[in-house]
C-alpha cells in the first residue's frame, strides 16, 4: 500500500483547486481566478535538519517553499491587484488546495513573472 504523505498534487491540479478557492471572493477575484490556470508552479520542500546536535525534535509539519511563475502580462496584472490582505487571501487559497494528507504547509510563498517565449 502506498504512502501519501508528502506527495504533492500535480502542479495543474493544484492551480484548479486554488481557482475554485478564489472564484467569488469578490471583484475582481473572479479574473485572477482565470488566470491561475496560465501559471506554473515551483515546489521546493523546506528541511530541517532534526539529527543537528543540540537540536530537541520537536513534531511540526513539514515546510514547503512555493512559487508561482506566470507570463510579464499576467503577473503586471496580479501586481497591480494584489495588495496585502489579497495576497494573504490567495496564500489561504493554496494553502487549502493543497491536500492535507500531503503534510505540508506553506513557508515561503511567492509569485514572479517570466517573458513570453517568442512566438
Amino acid at each position: 500500500m502506498p504512502s501519501y504523505t508528502y506527495e504533492l498534487p500535480e502542479p495543474s491540479r493544484l492551480l484548479s483547486q486554488a481557482k475554485r478557492n478564489v472564484t467569488g471572493l469578490g471583484e475582481g477575484w473572479d479574473e485572477i481566478a482565470e488566470s491561475l490556470l496560465q501559471g506554473h508552479v515551483e515546489y521546493l520542500p523546506f528541511r530541517n535538519n532534526p539529527m543537528r546536535s543540540g537540536y530537541s525534535f520537536v513534531y511540526q509539519k513539514a515546510k514547503l517553499n512555493l512559487t508561482l511563475y506566470f507570463p510579464e502580462e499576467e503577473f503586471n496584472r496580479w501586481h497591480e491587484f494584489l495588495d496585502g490582505e489579497k495576497l494573504e487571501l490567495l496564500r489561504g487559497a493554496i494553502q487549502t488546495a493543497l491536500p492535507p494528507r500531503s503534510g505540508y504547509e506553506l513557508h515561503e510563498f511567492k509569485i514572479k513573472g517570466i517573458l513570453e517565449s517568442p512566438k
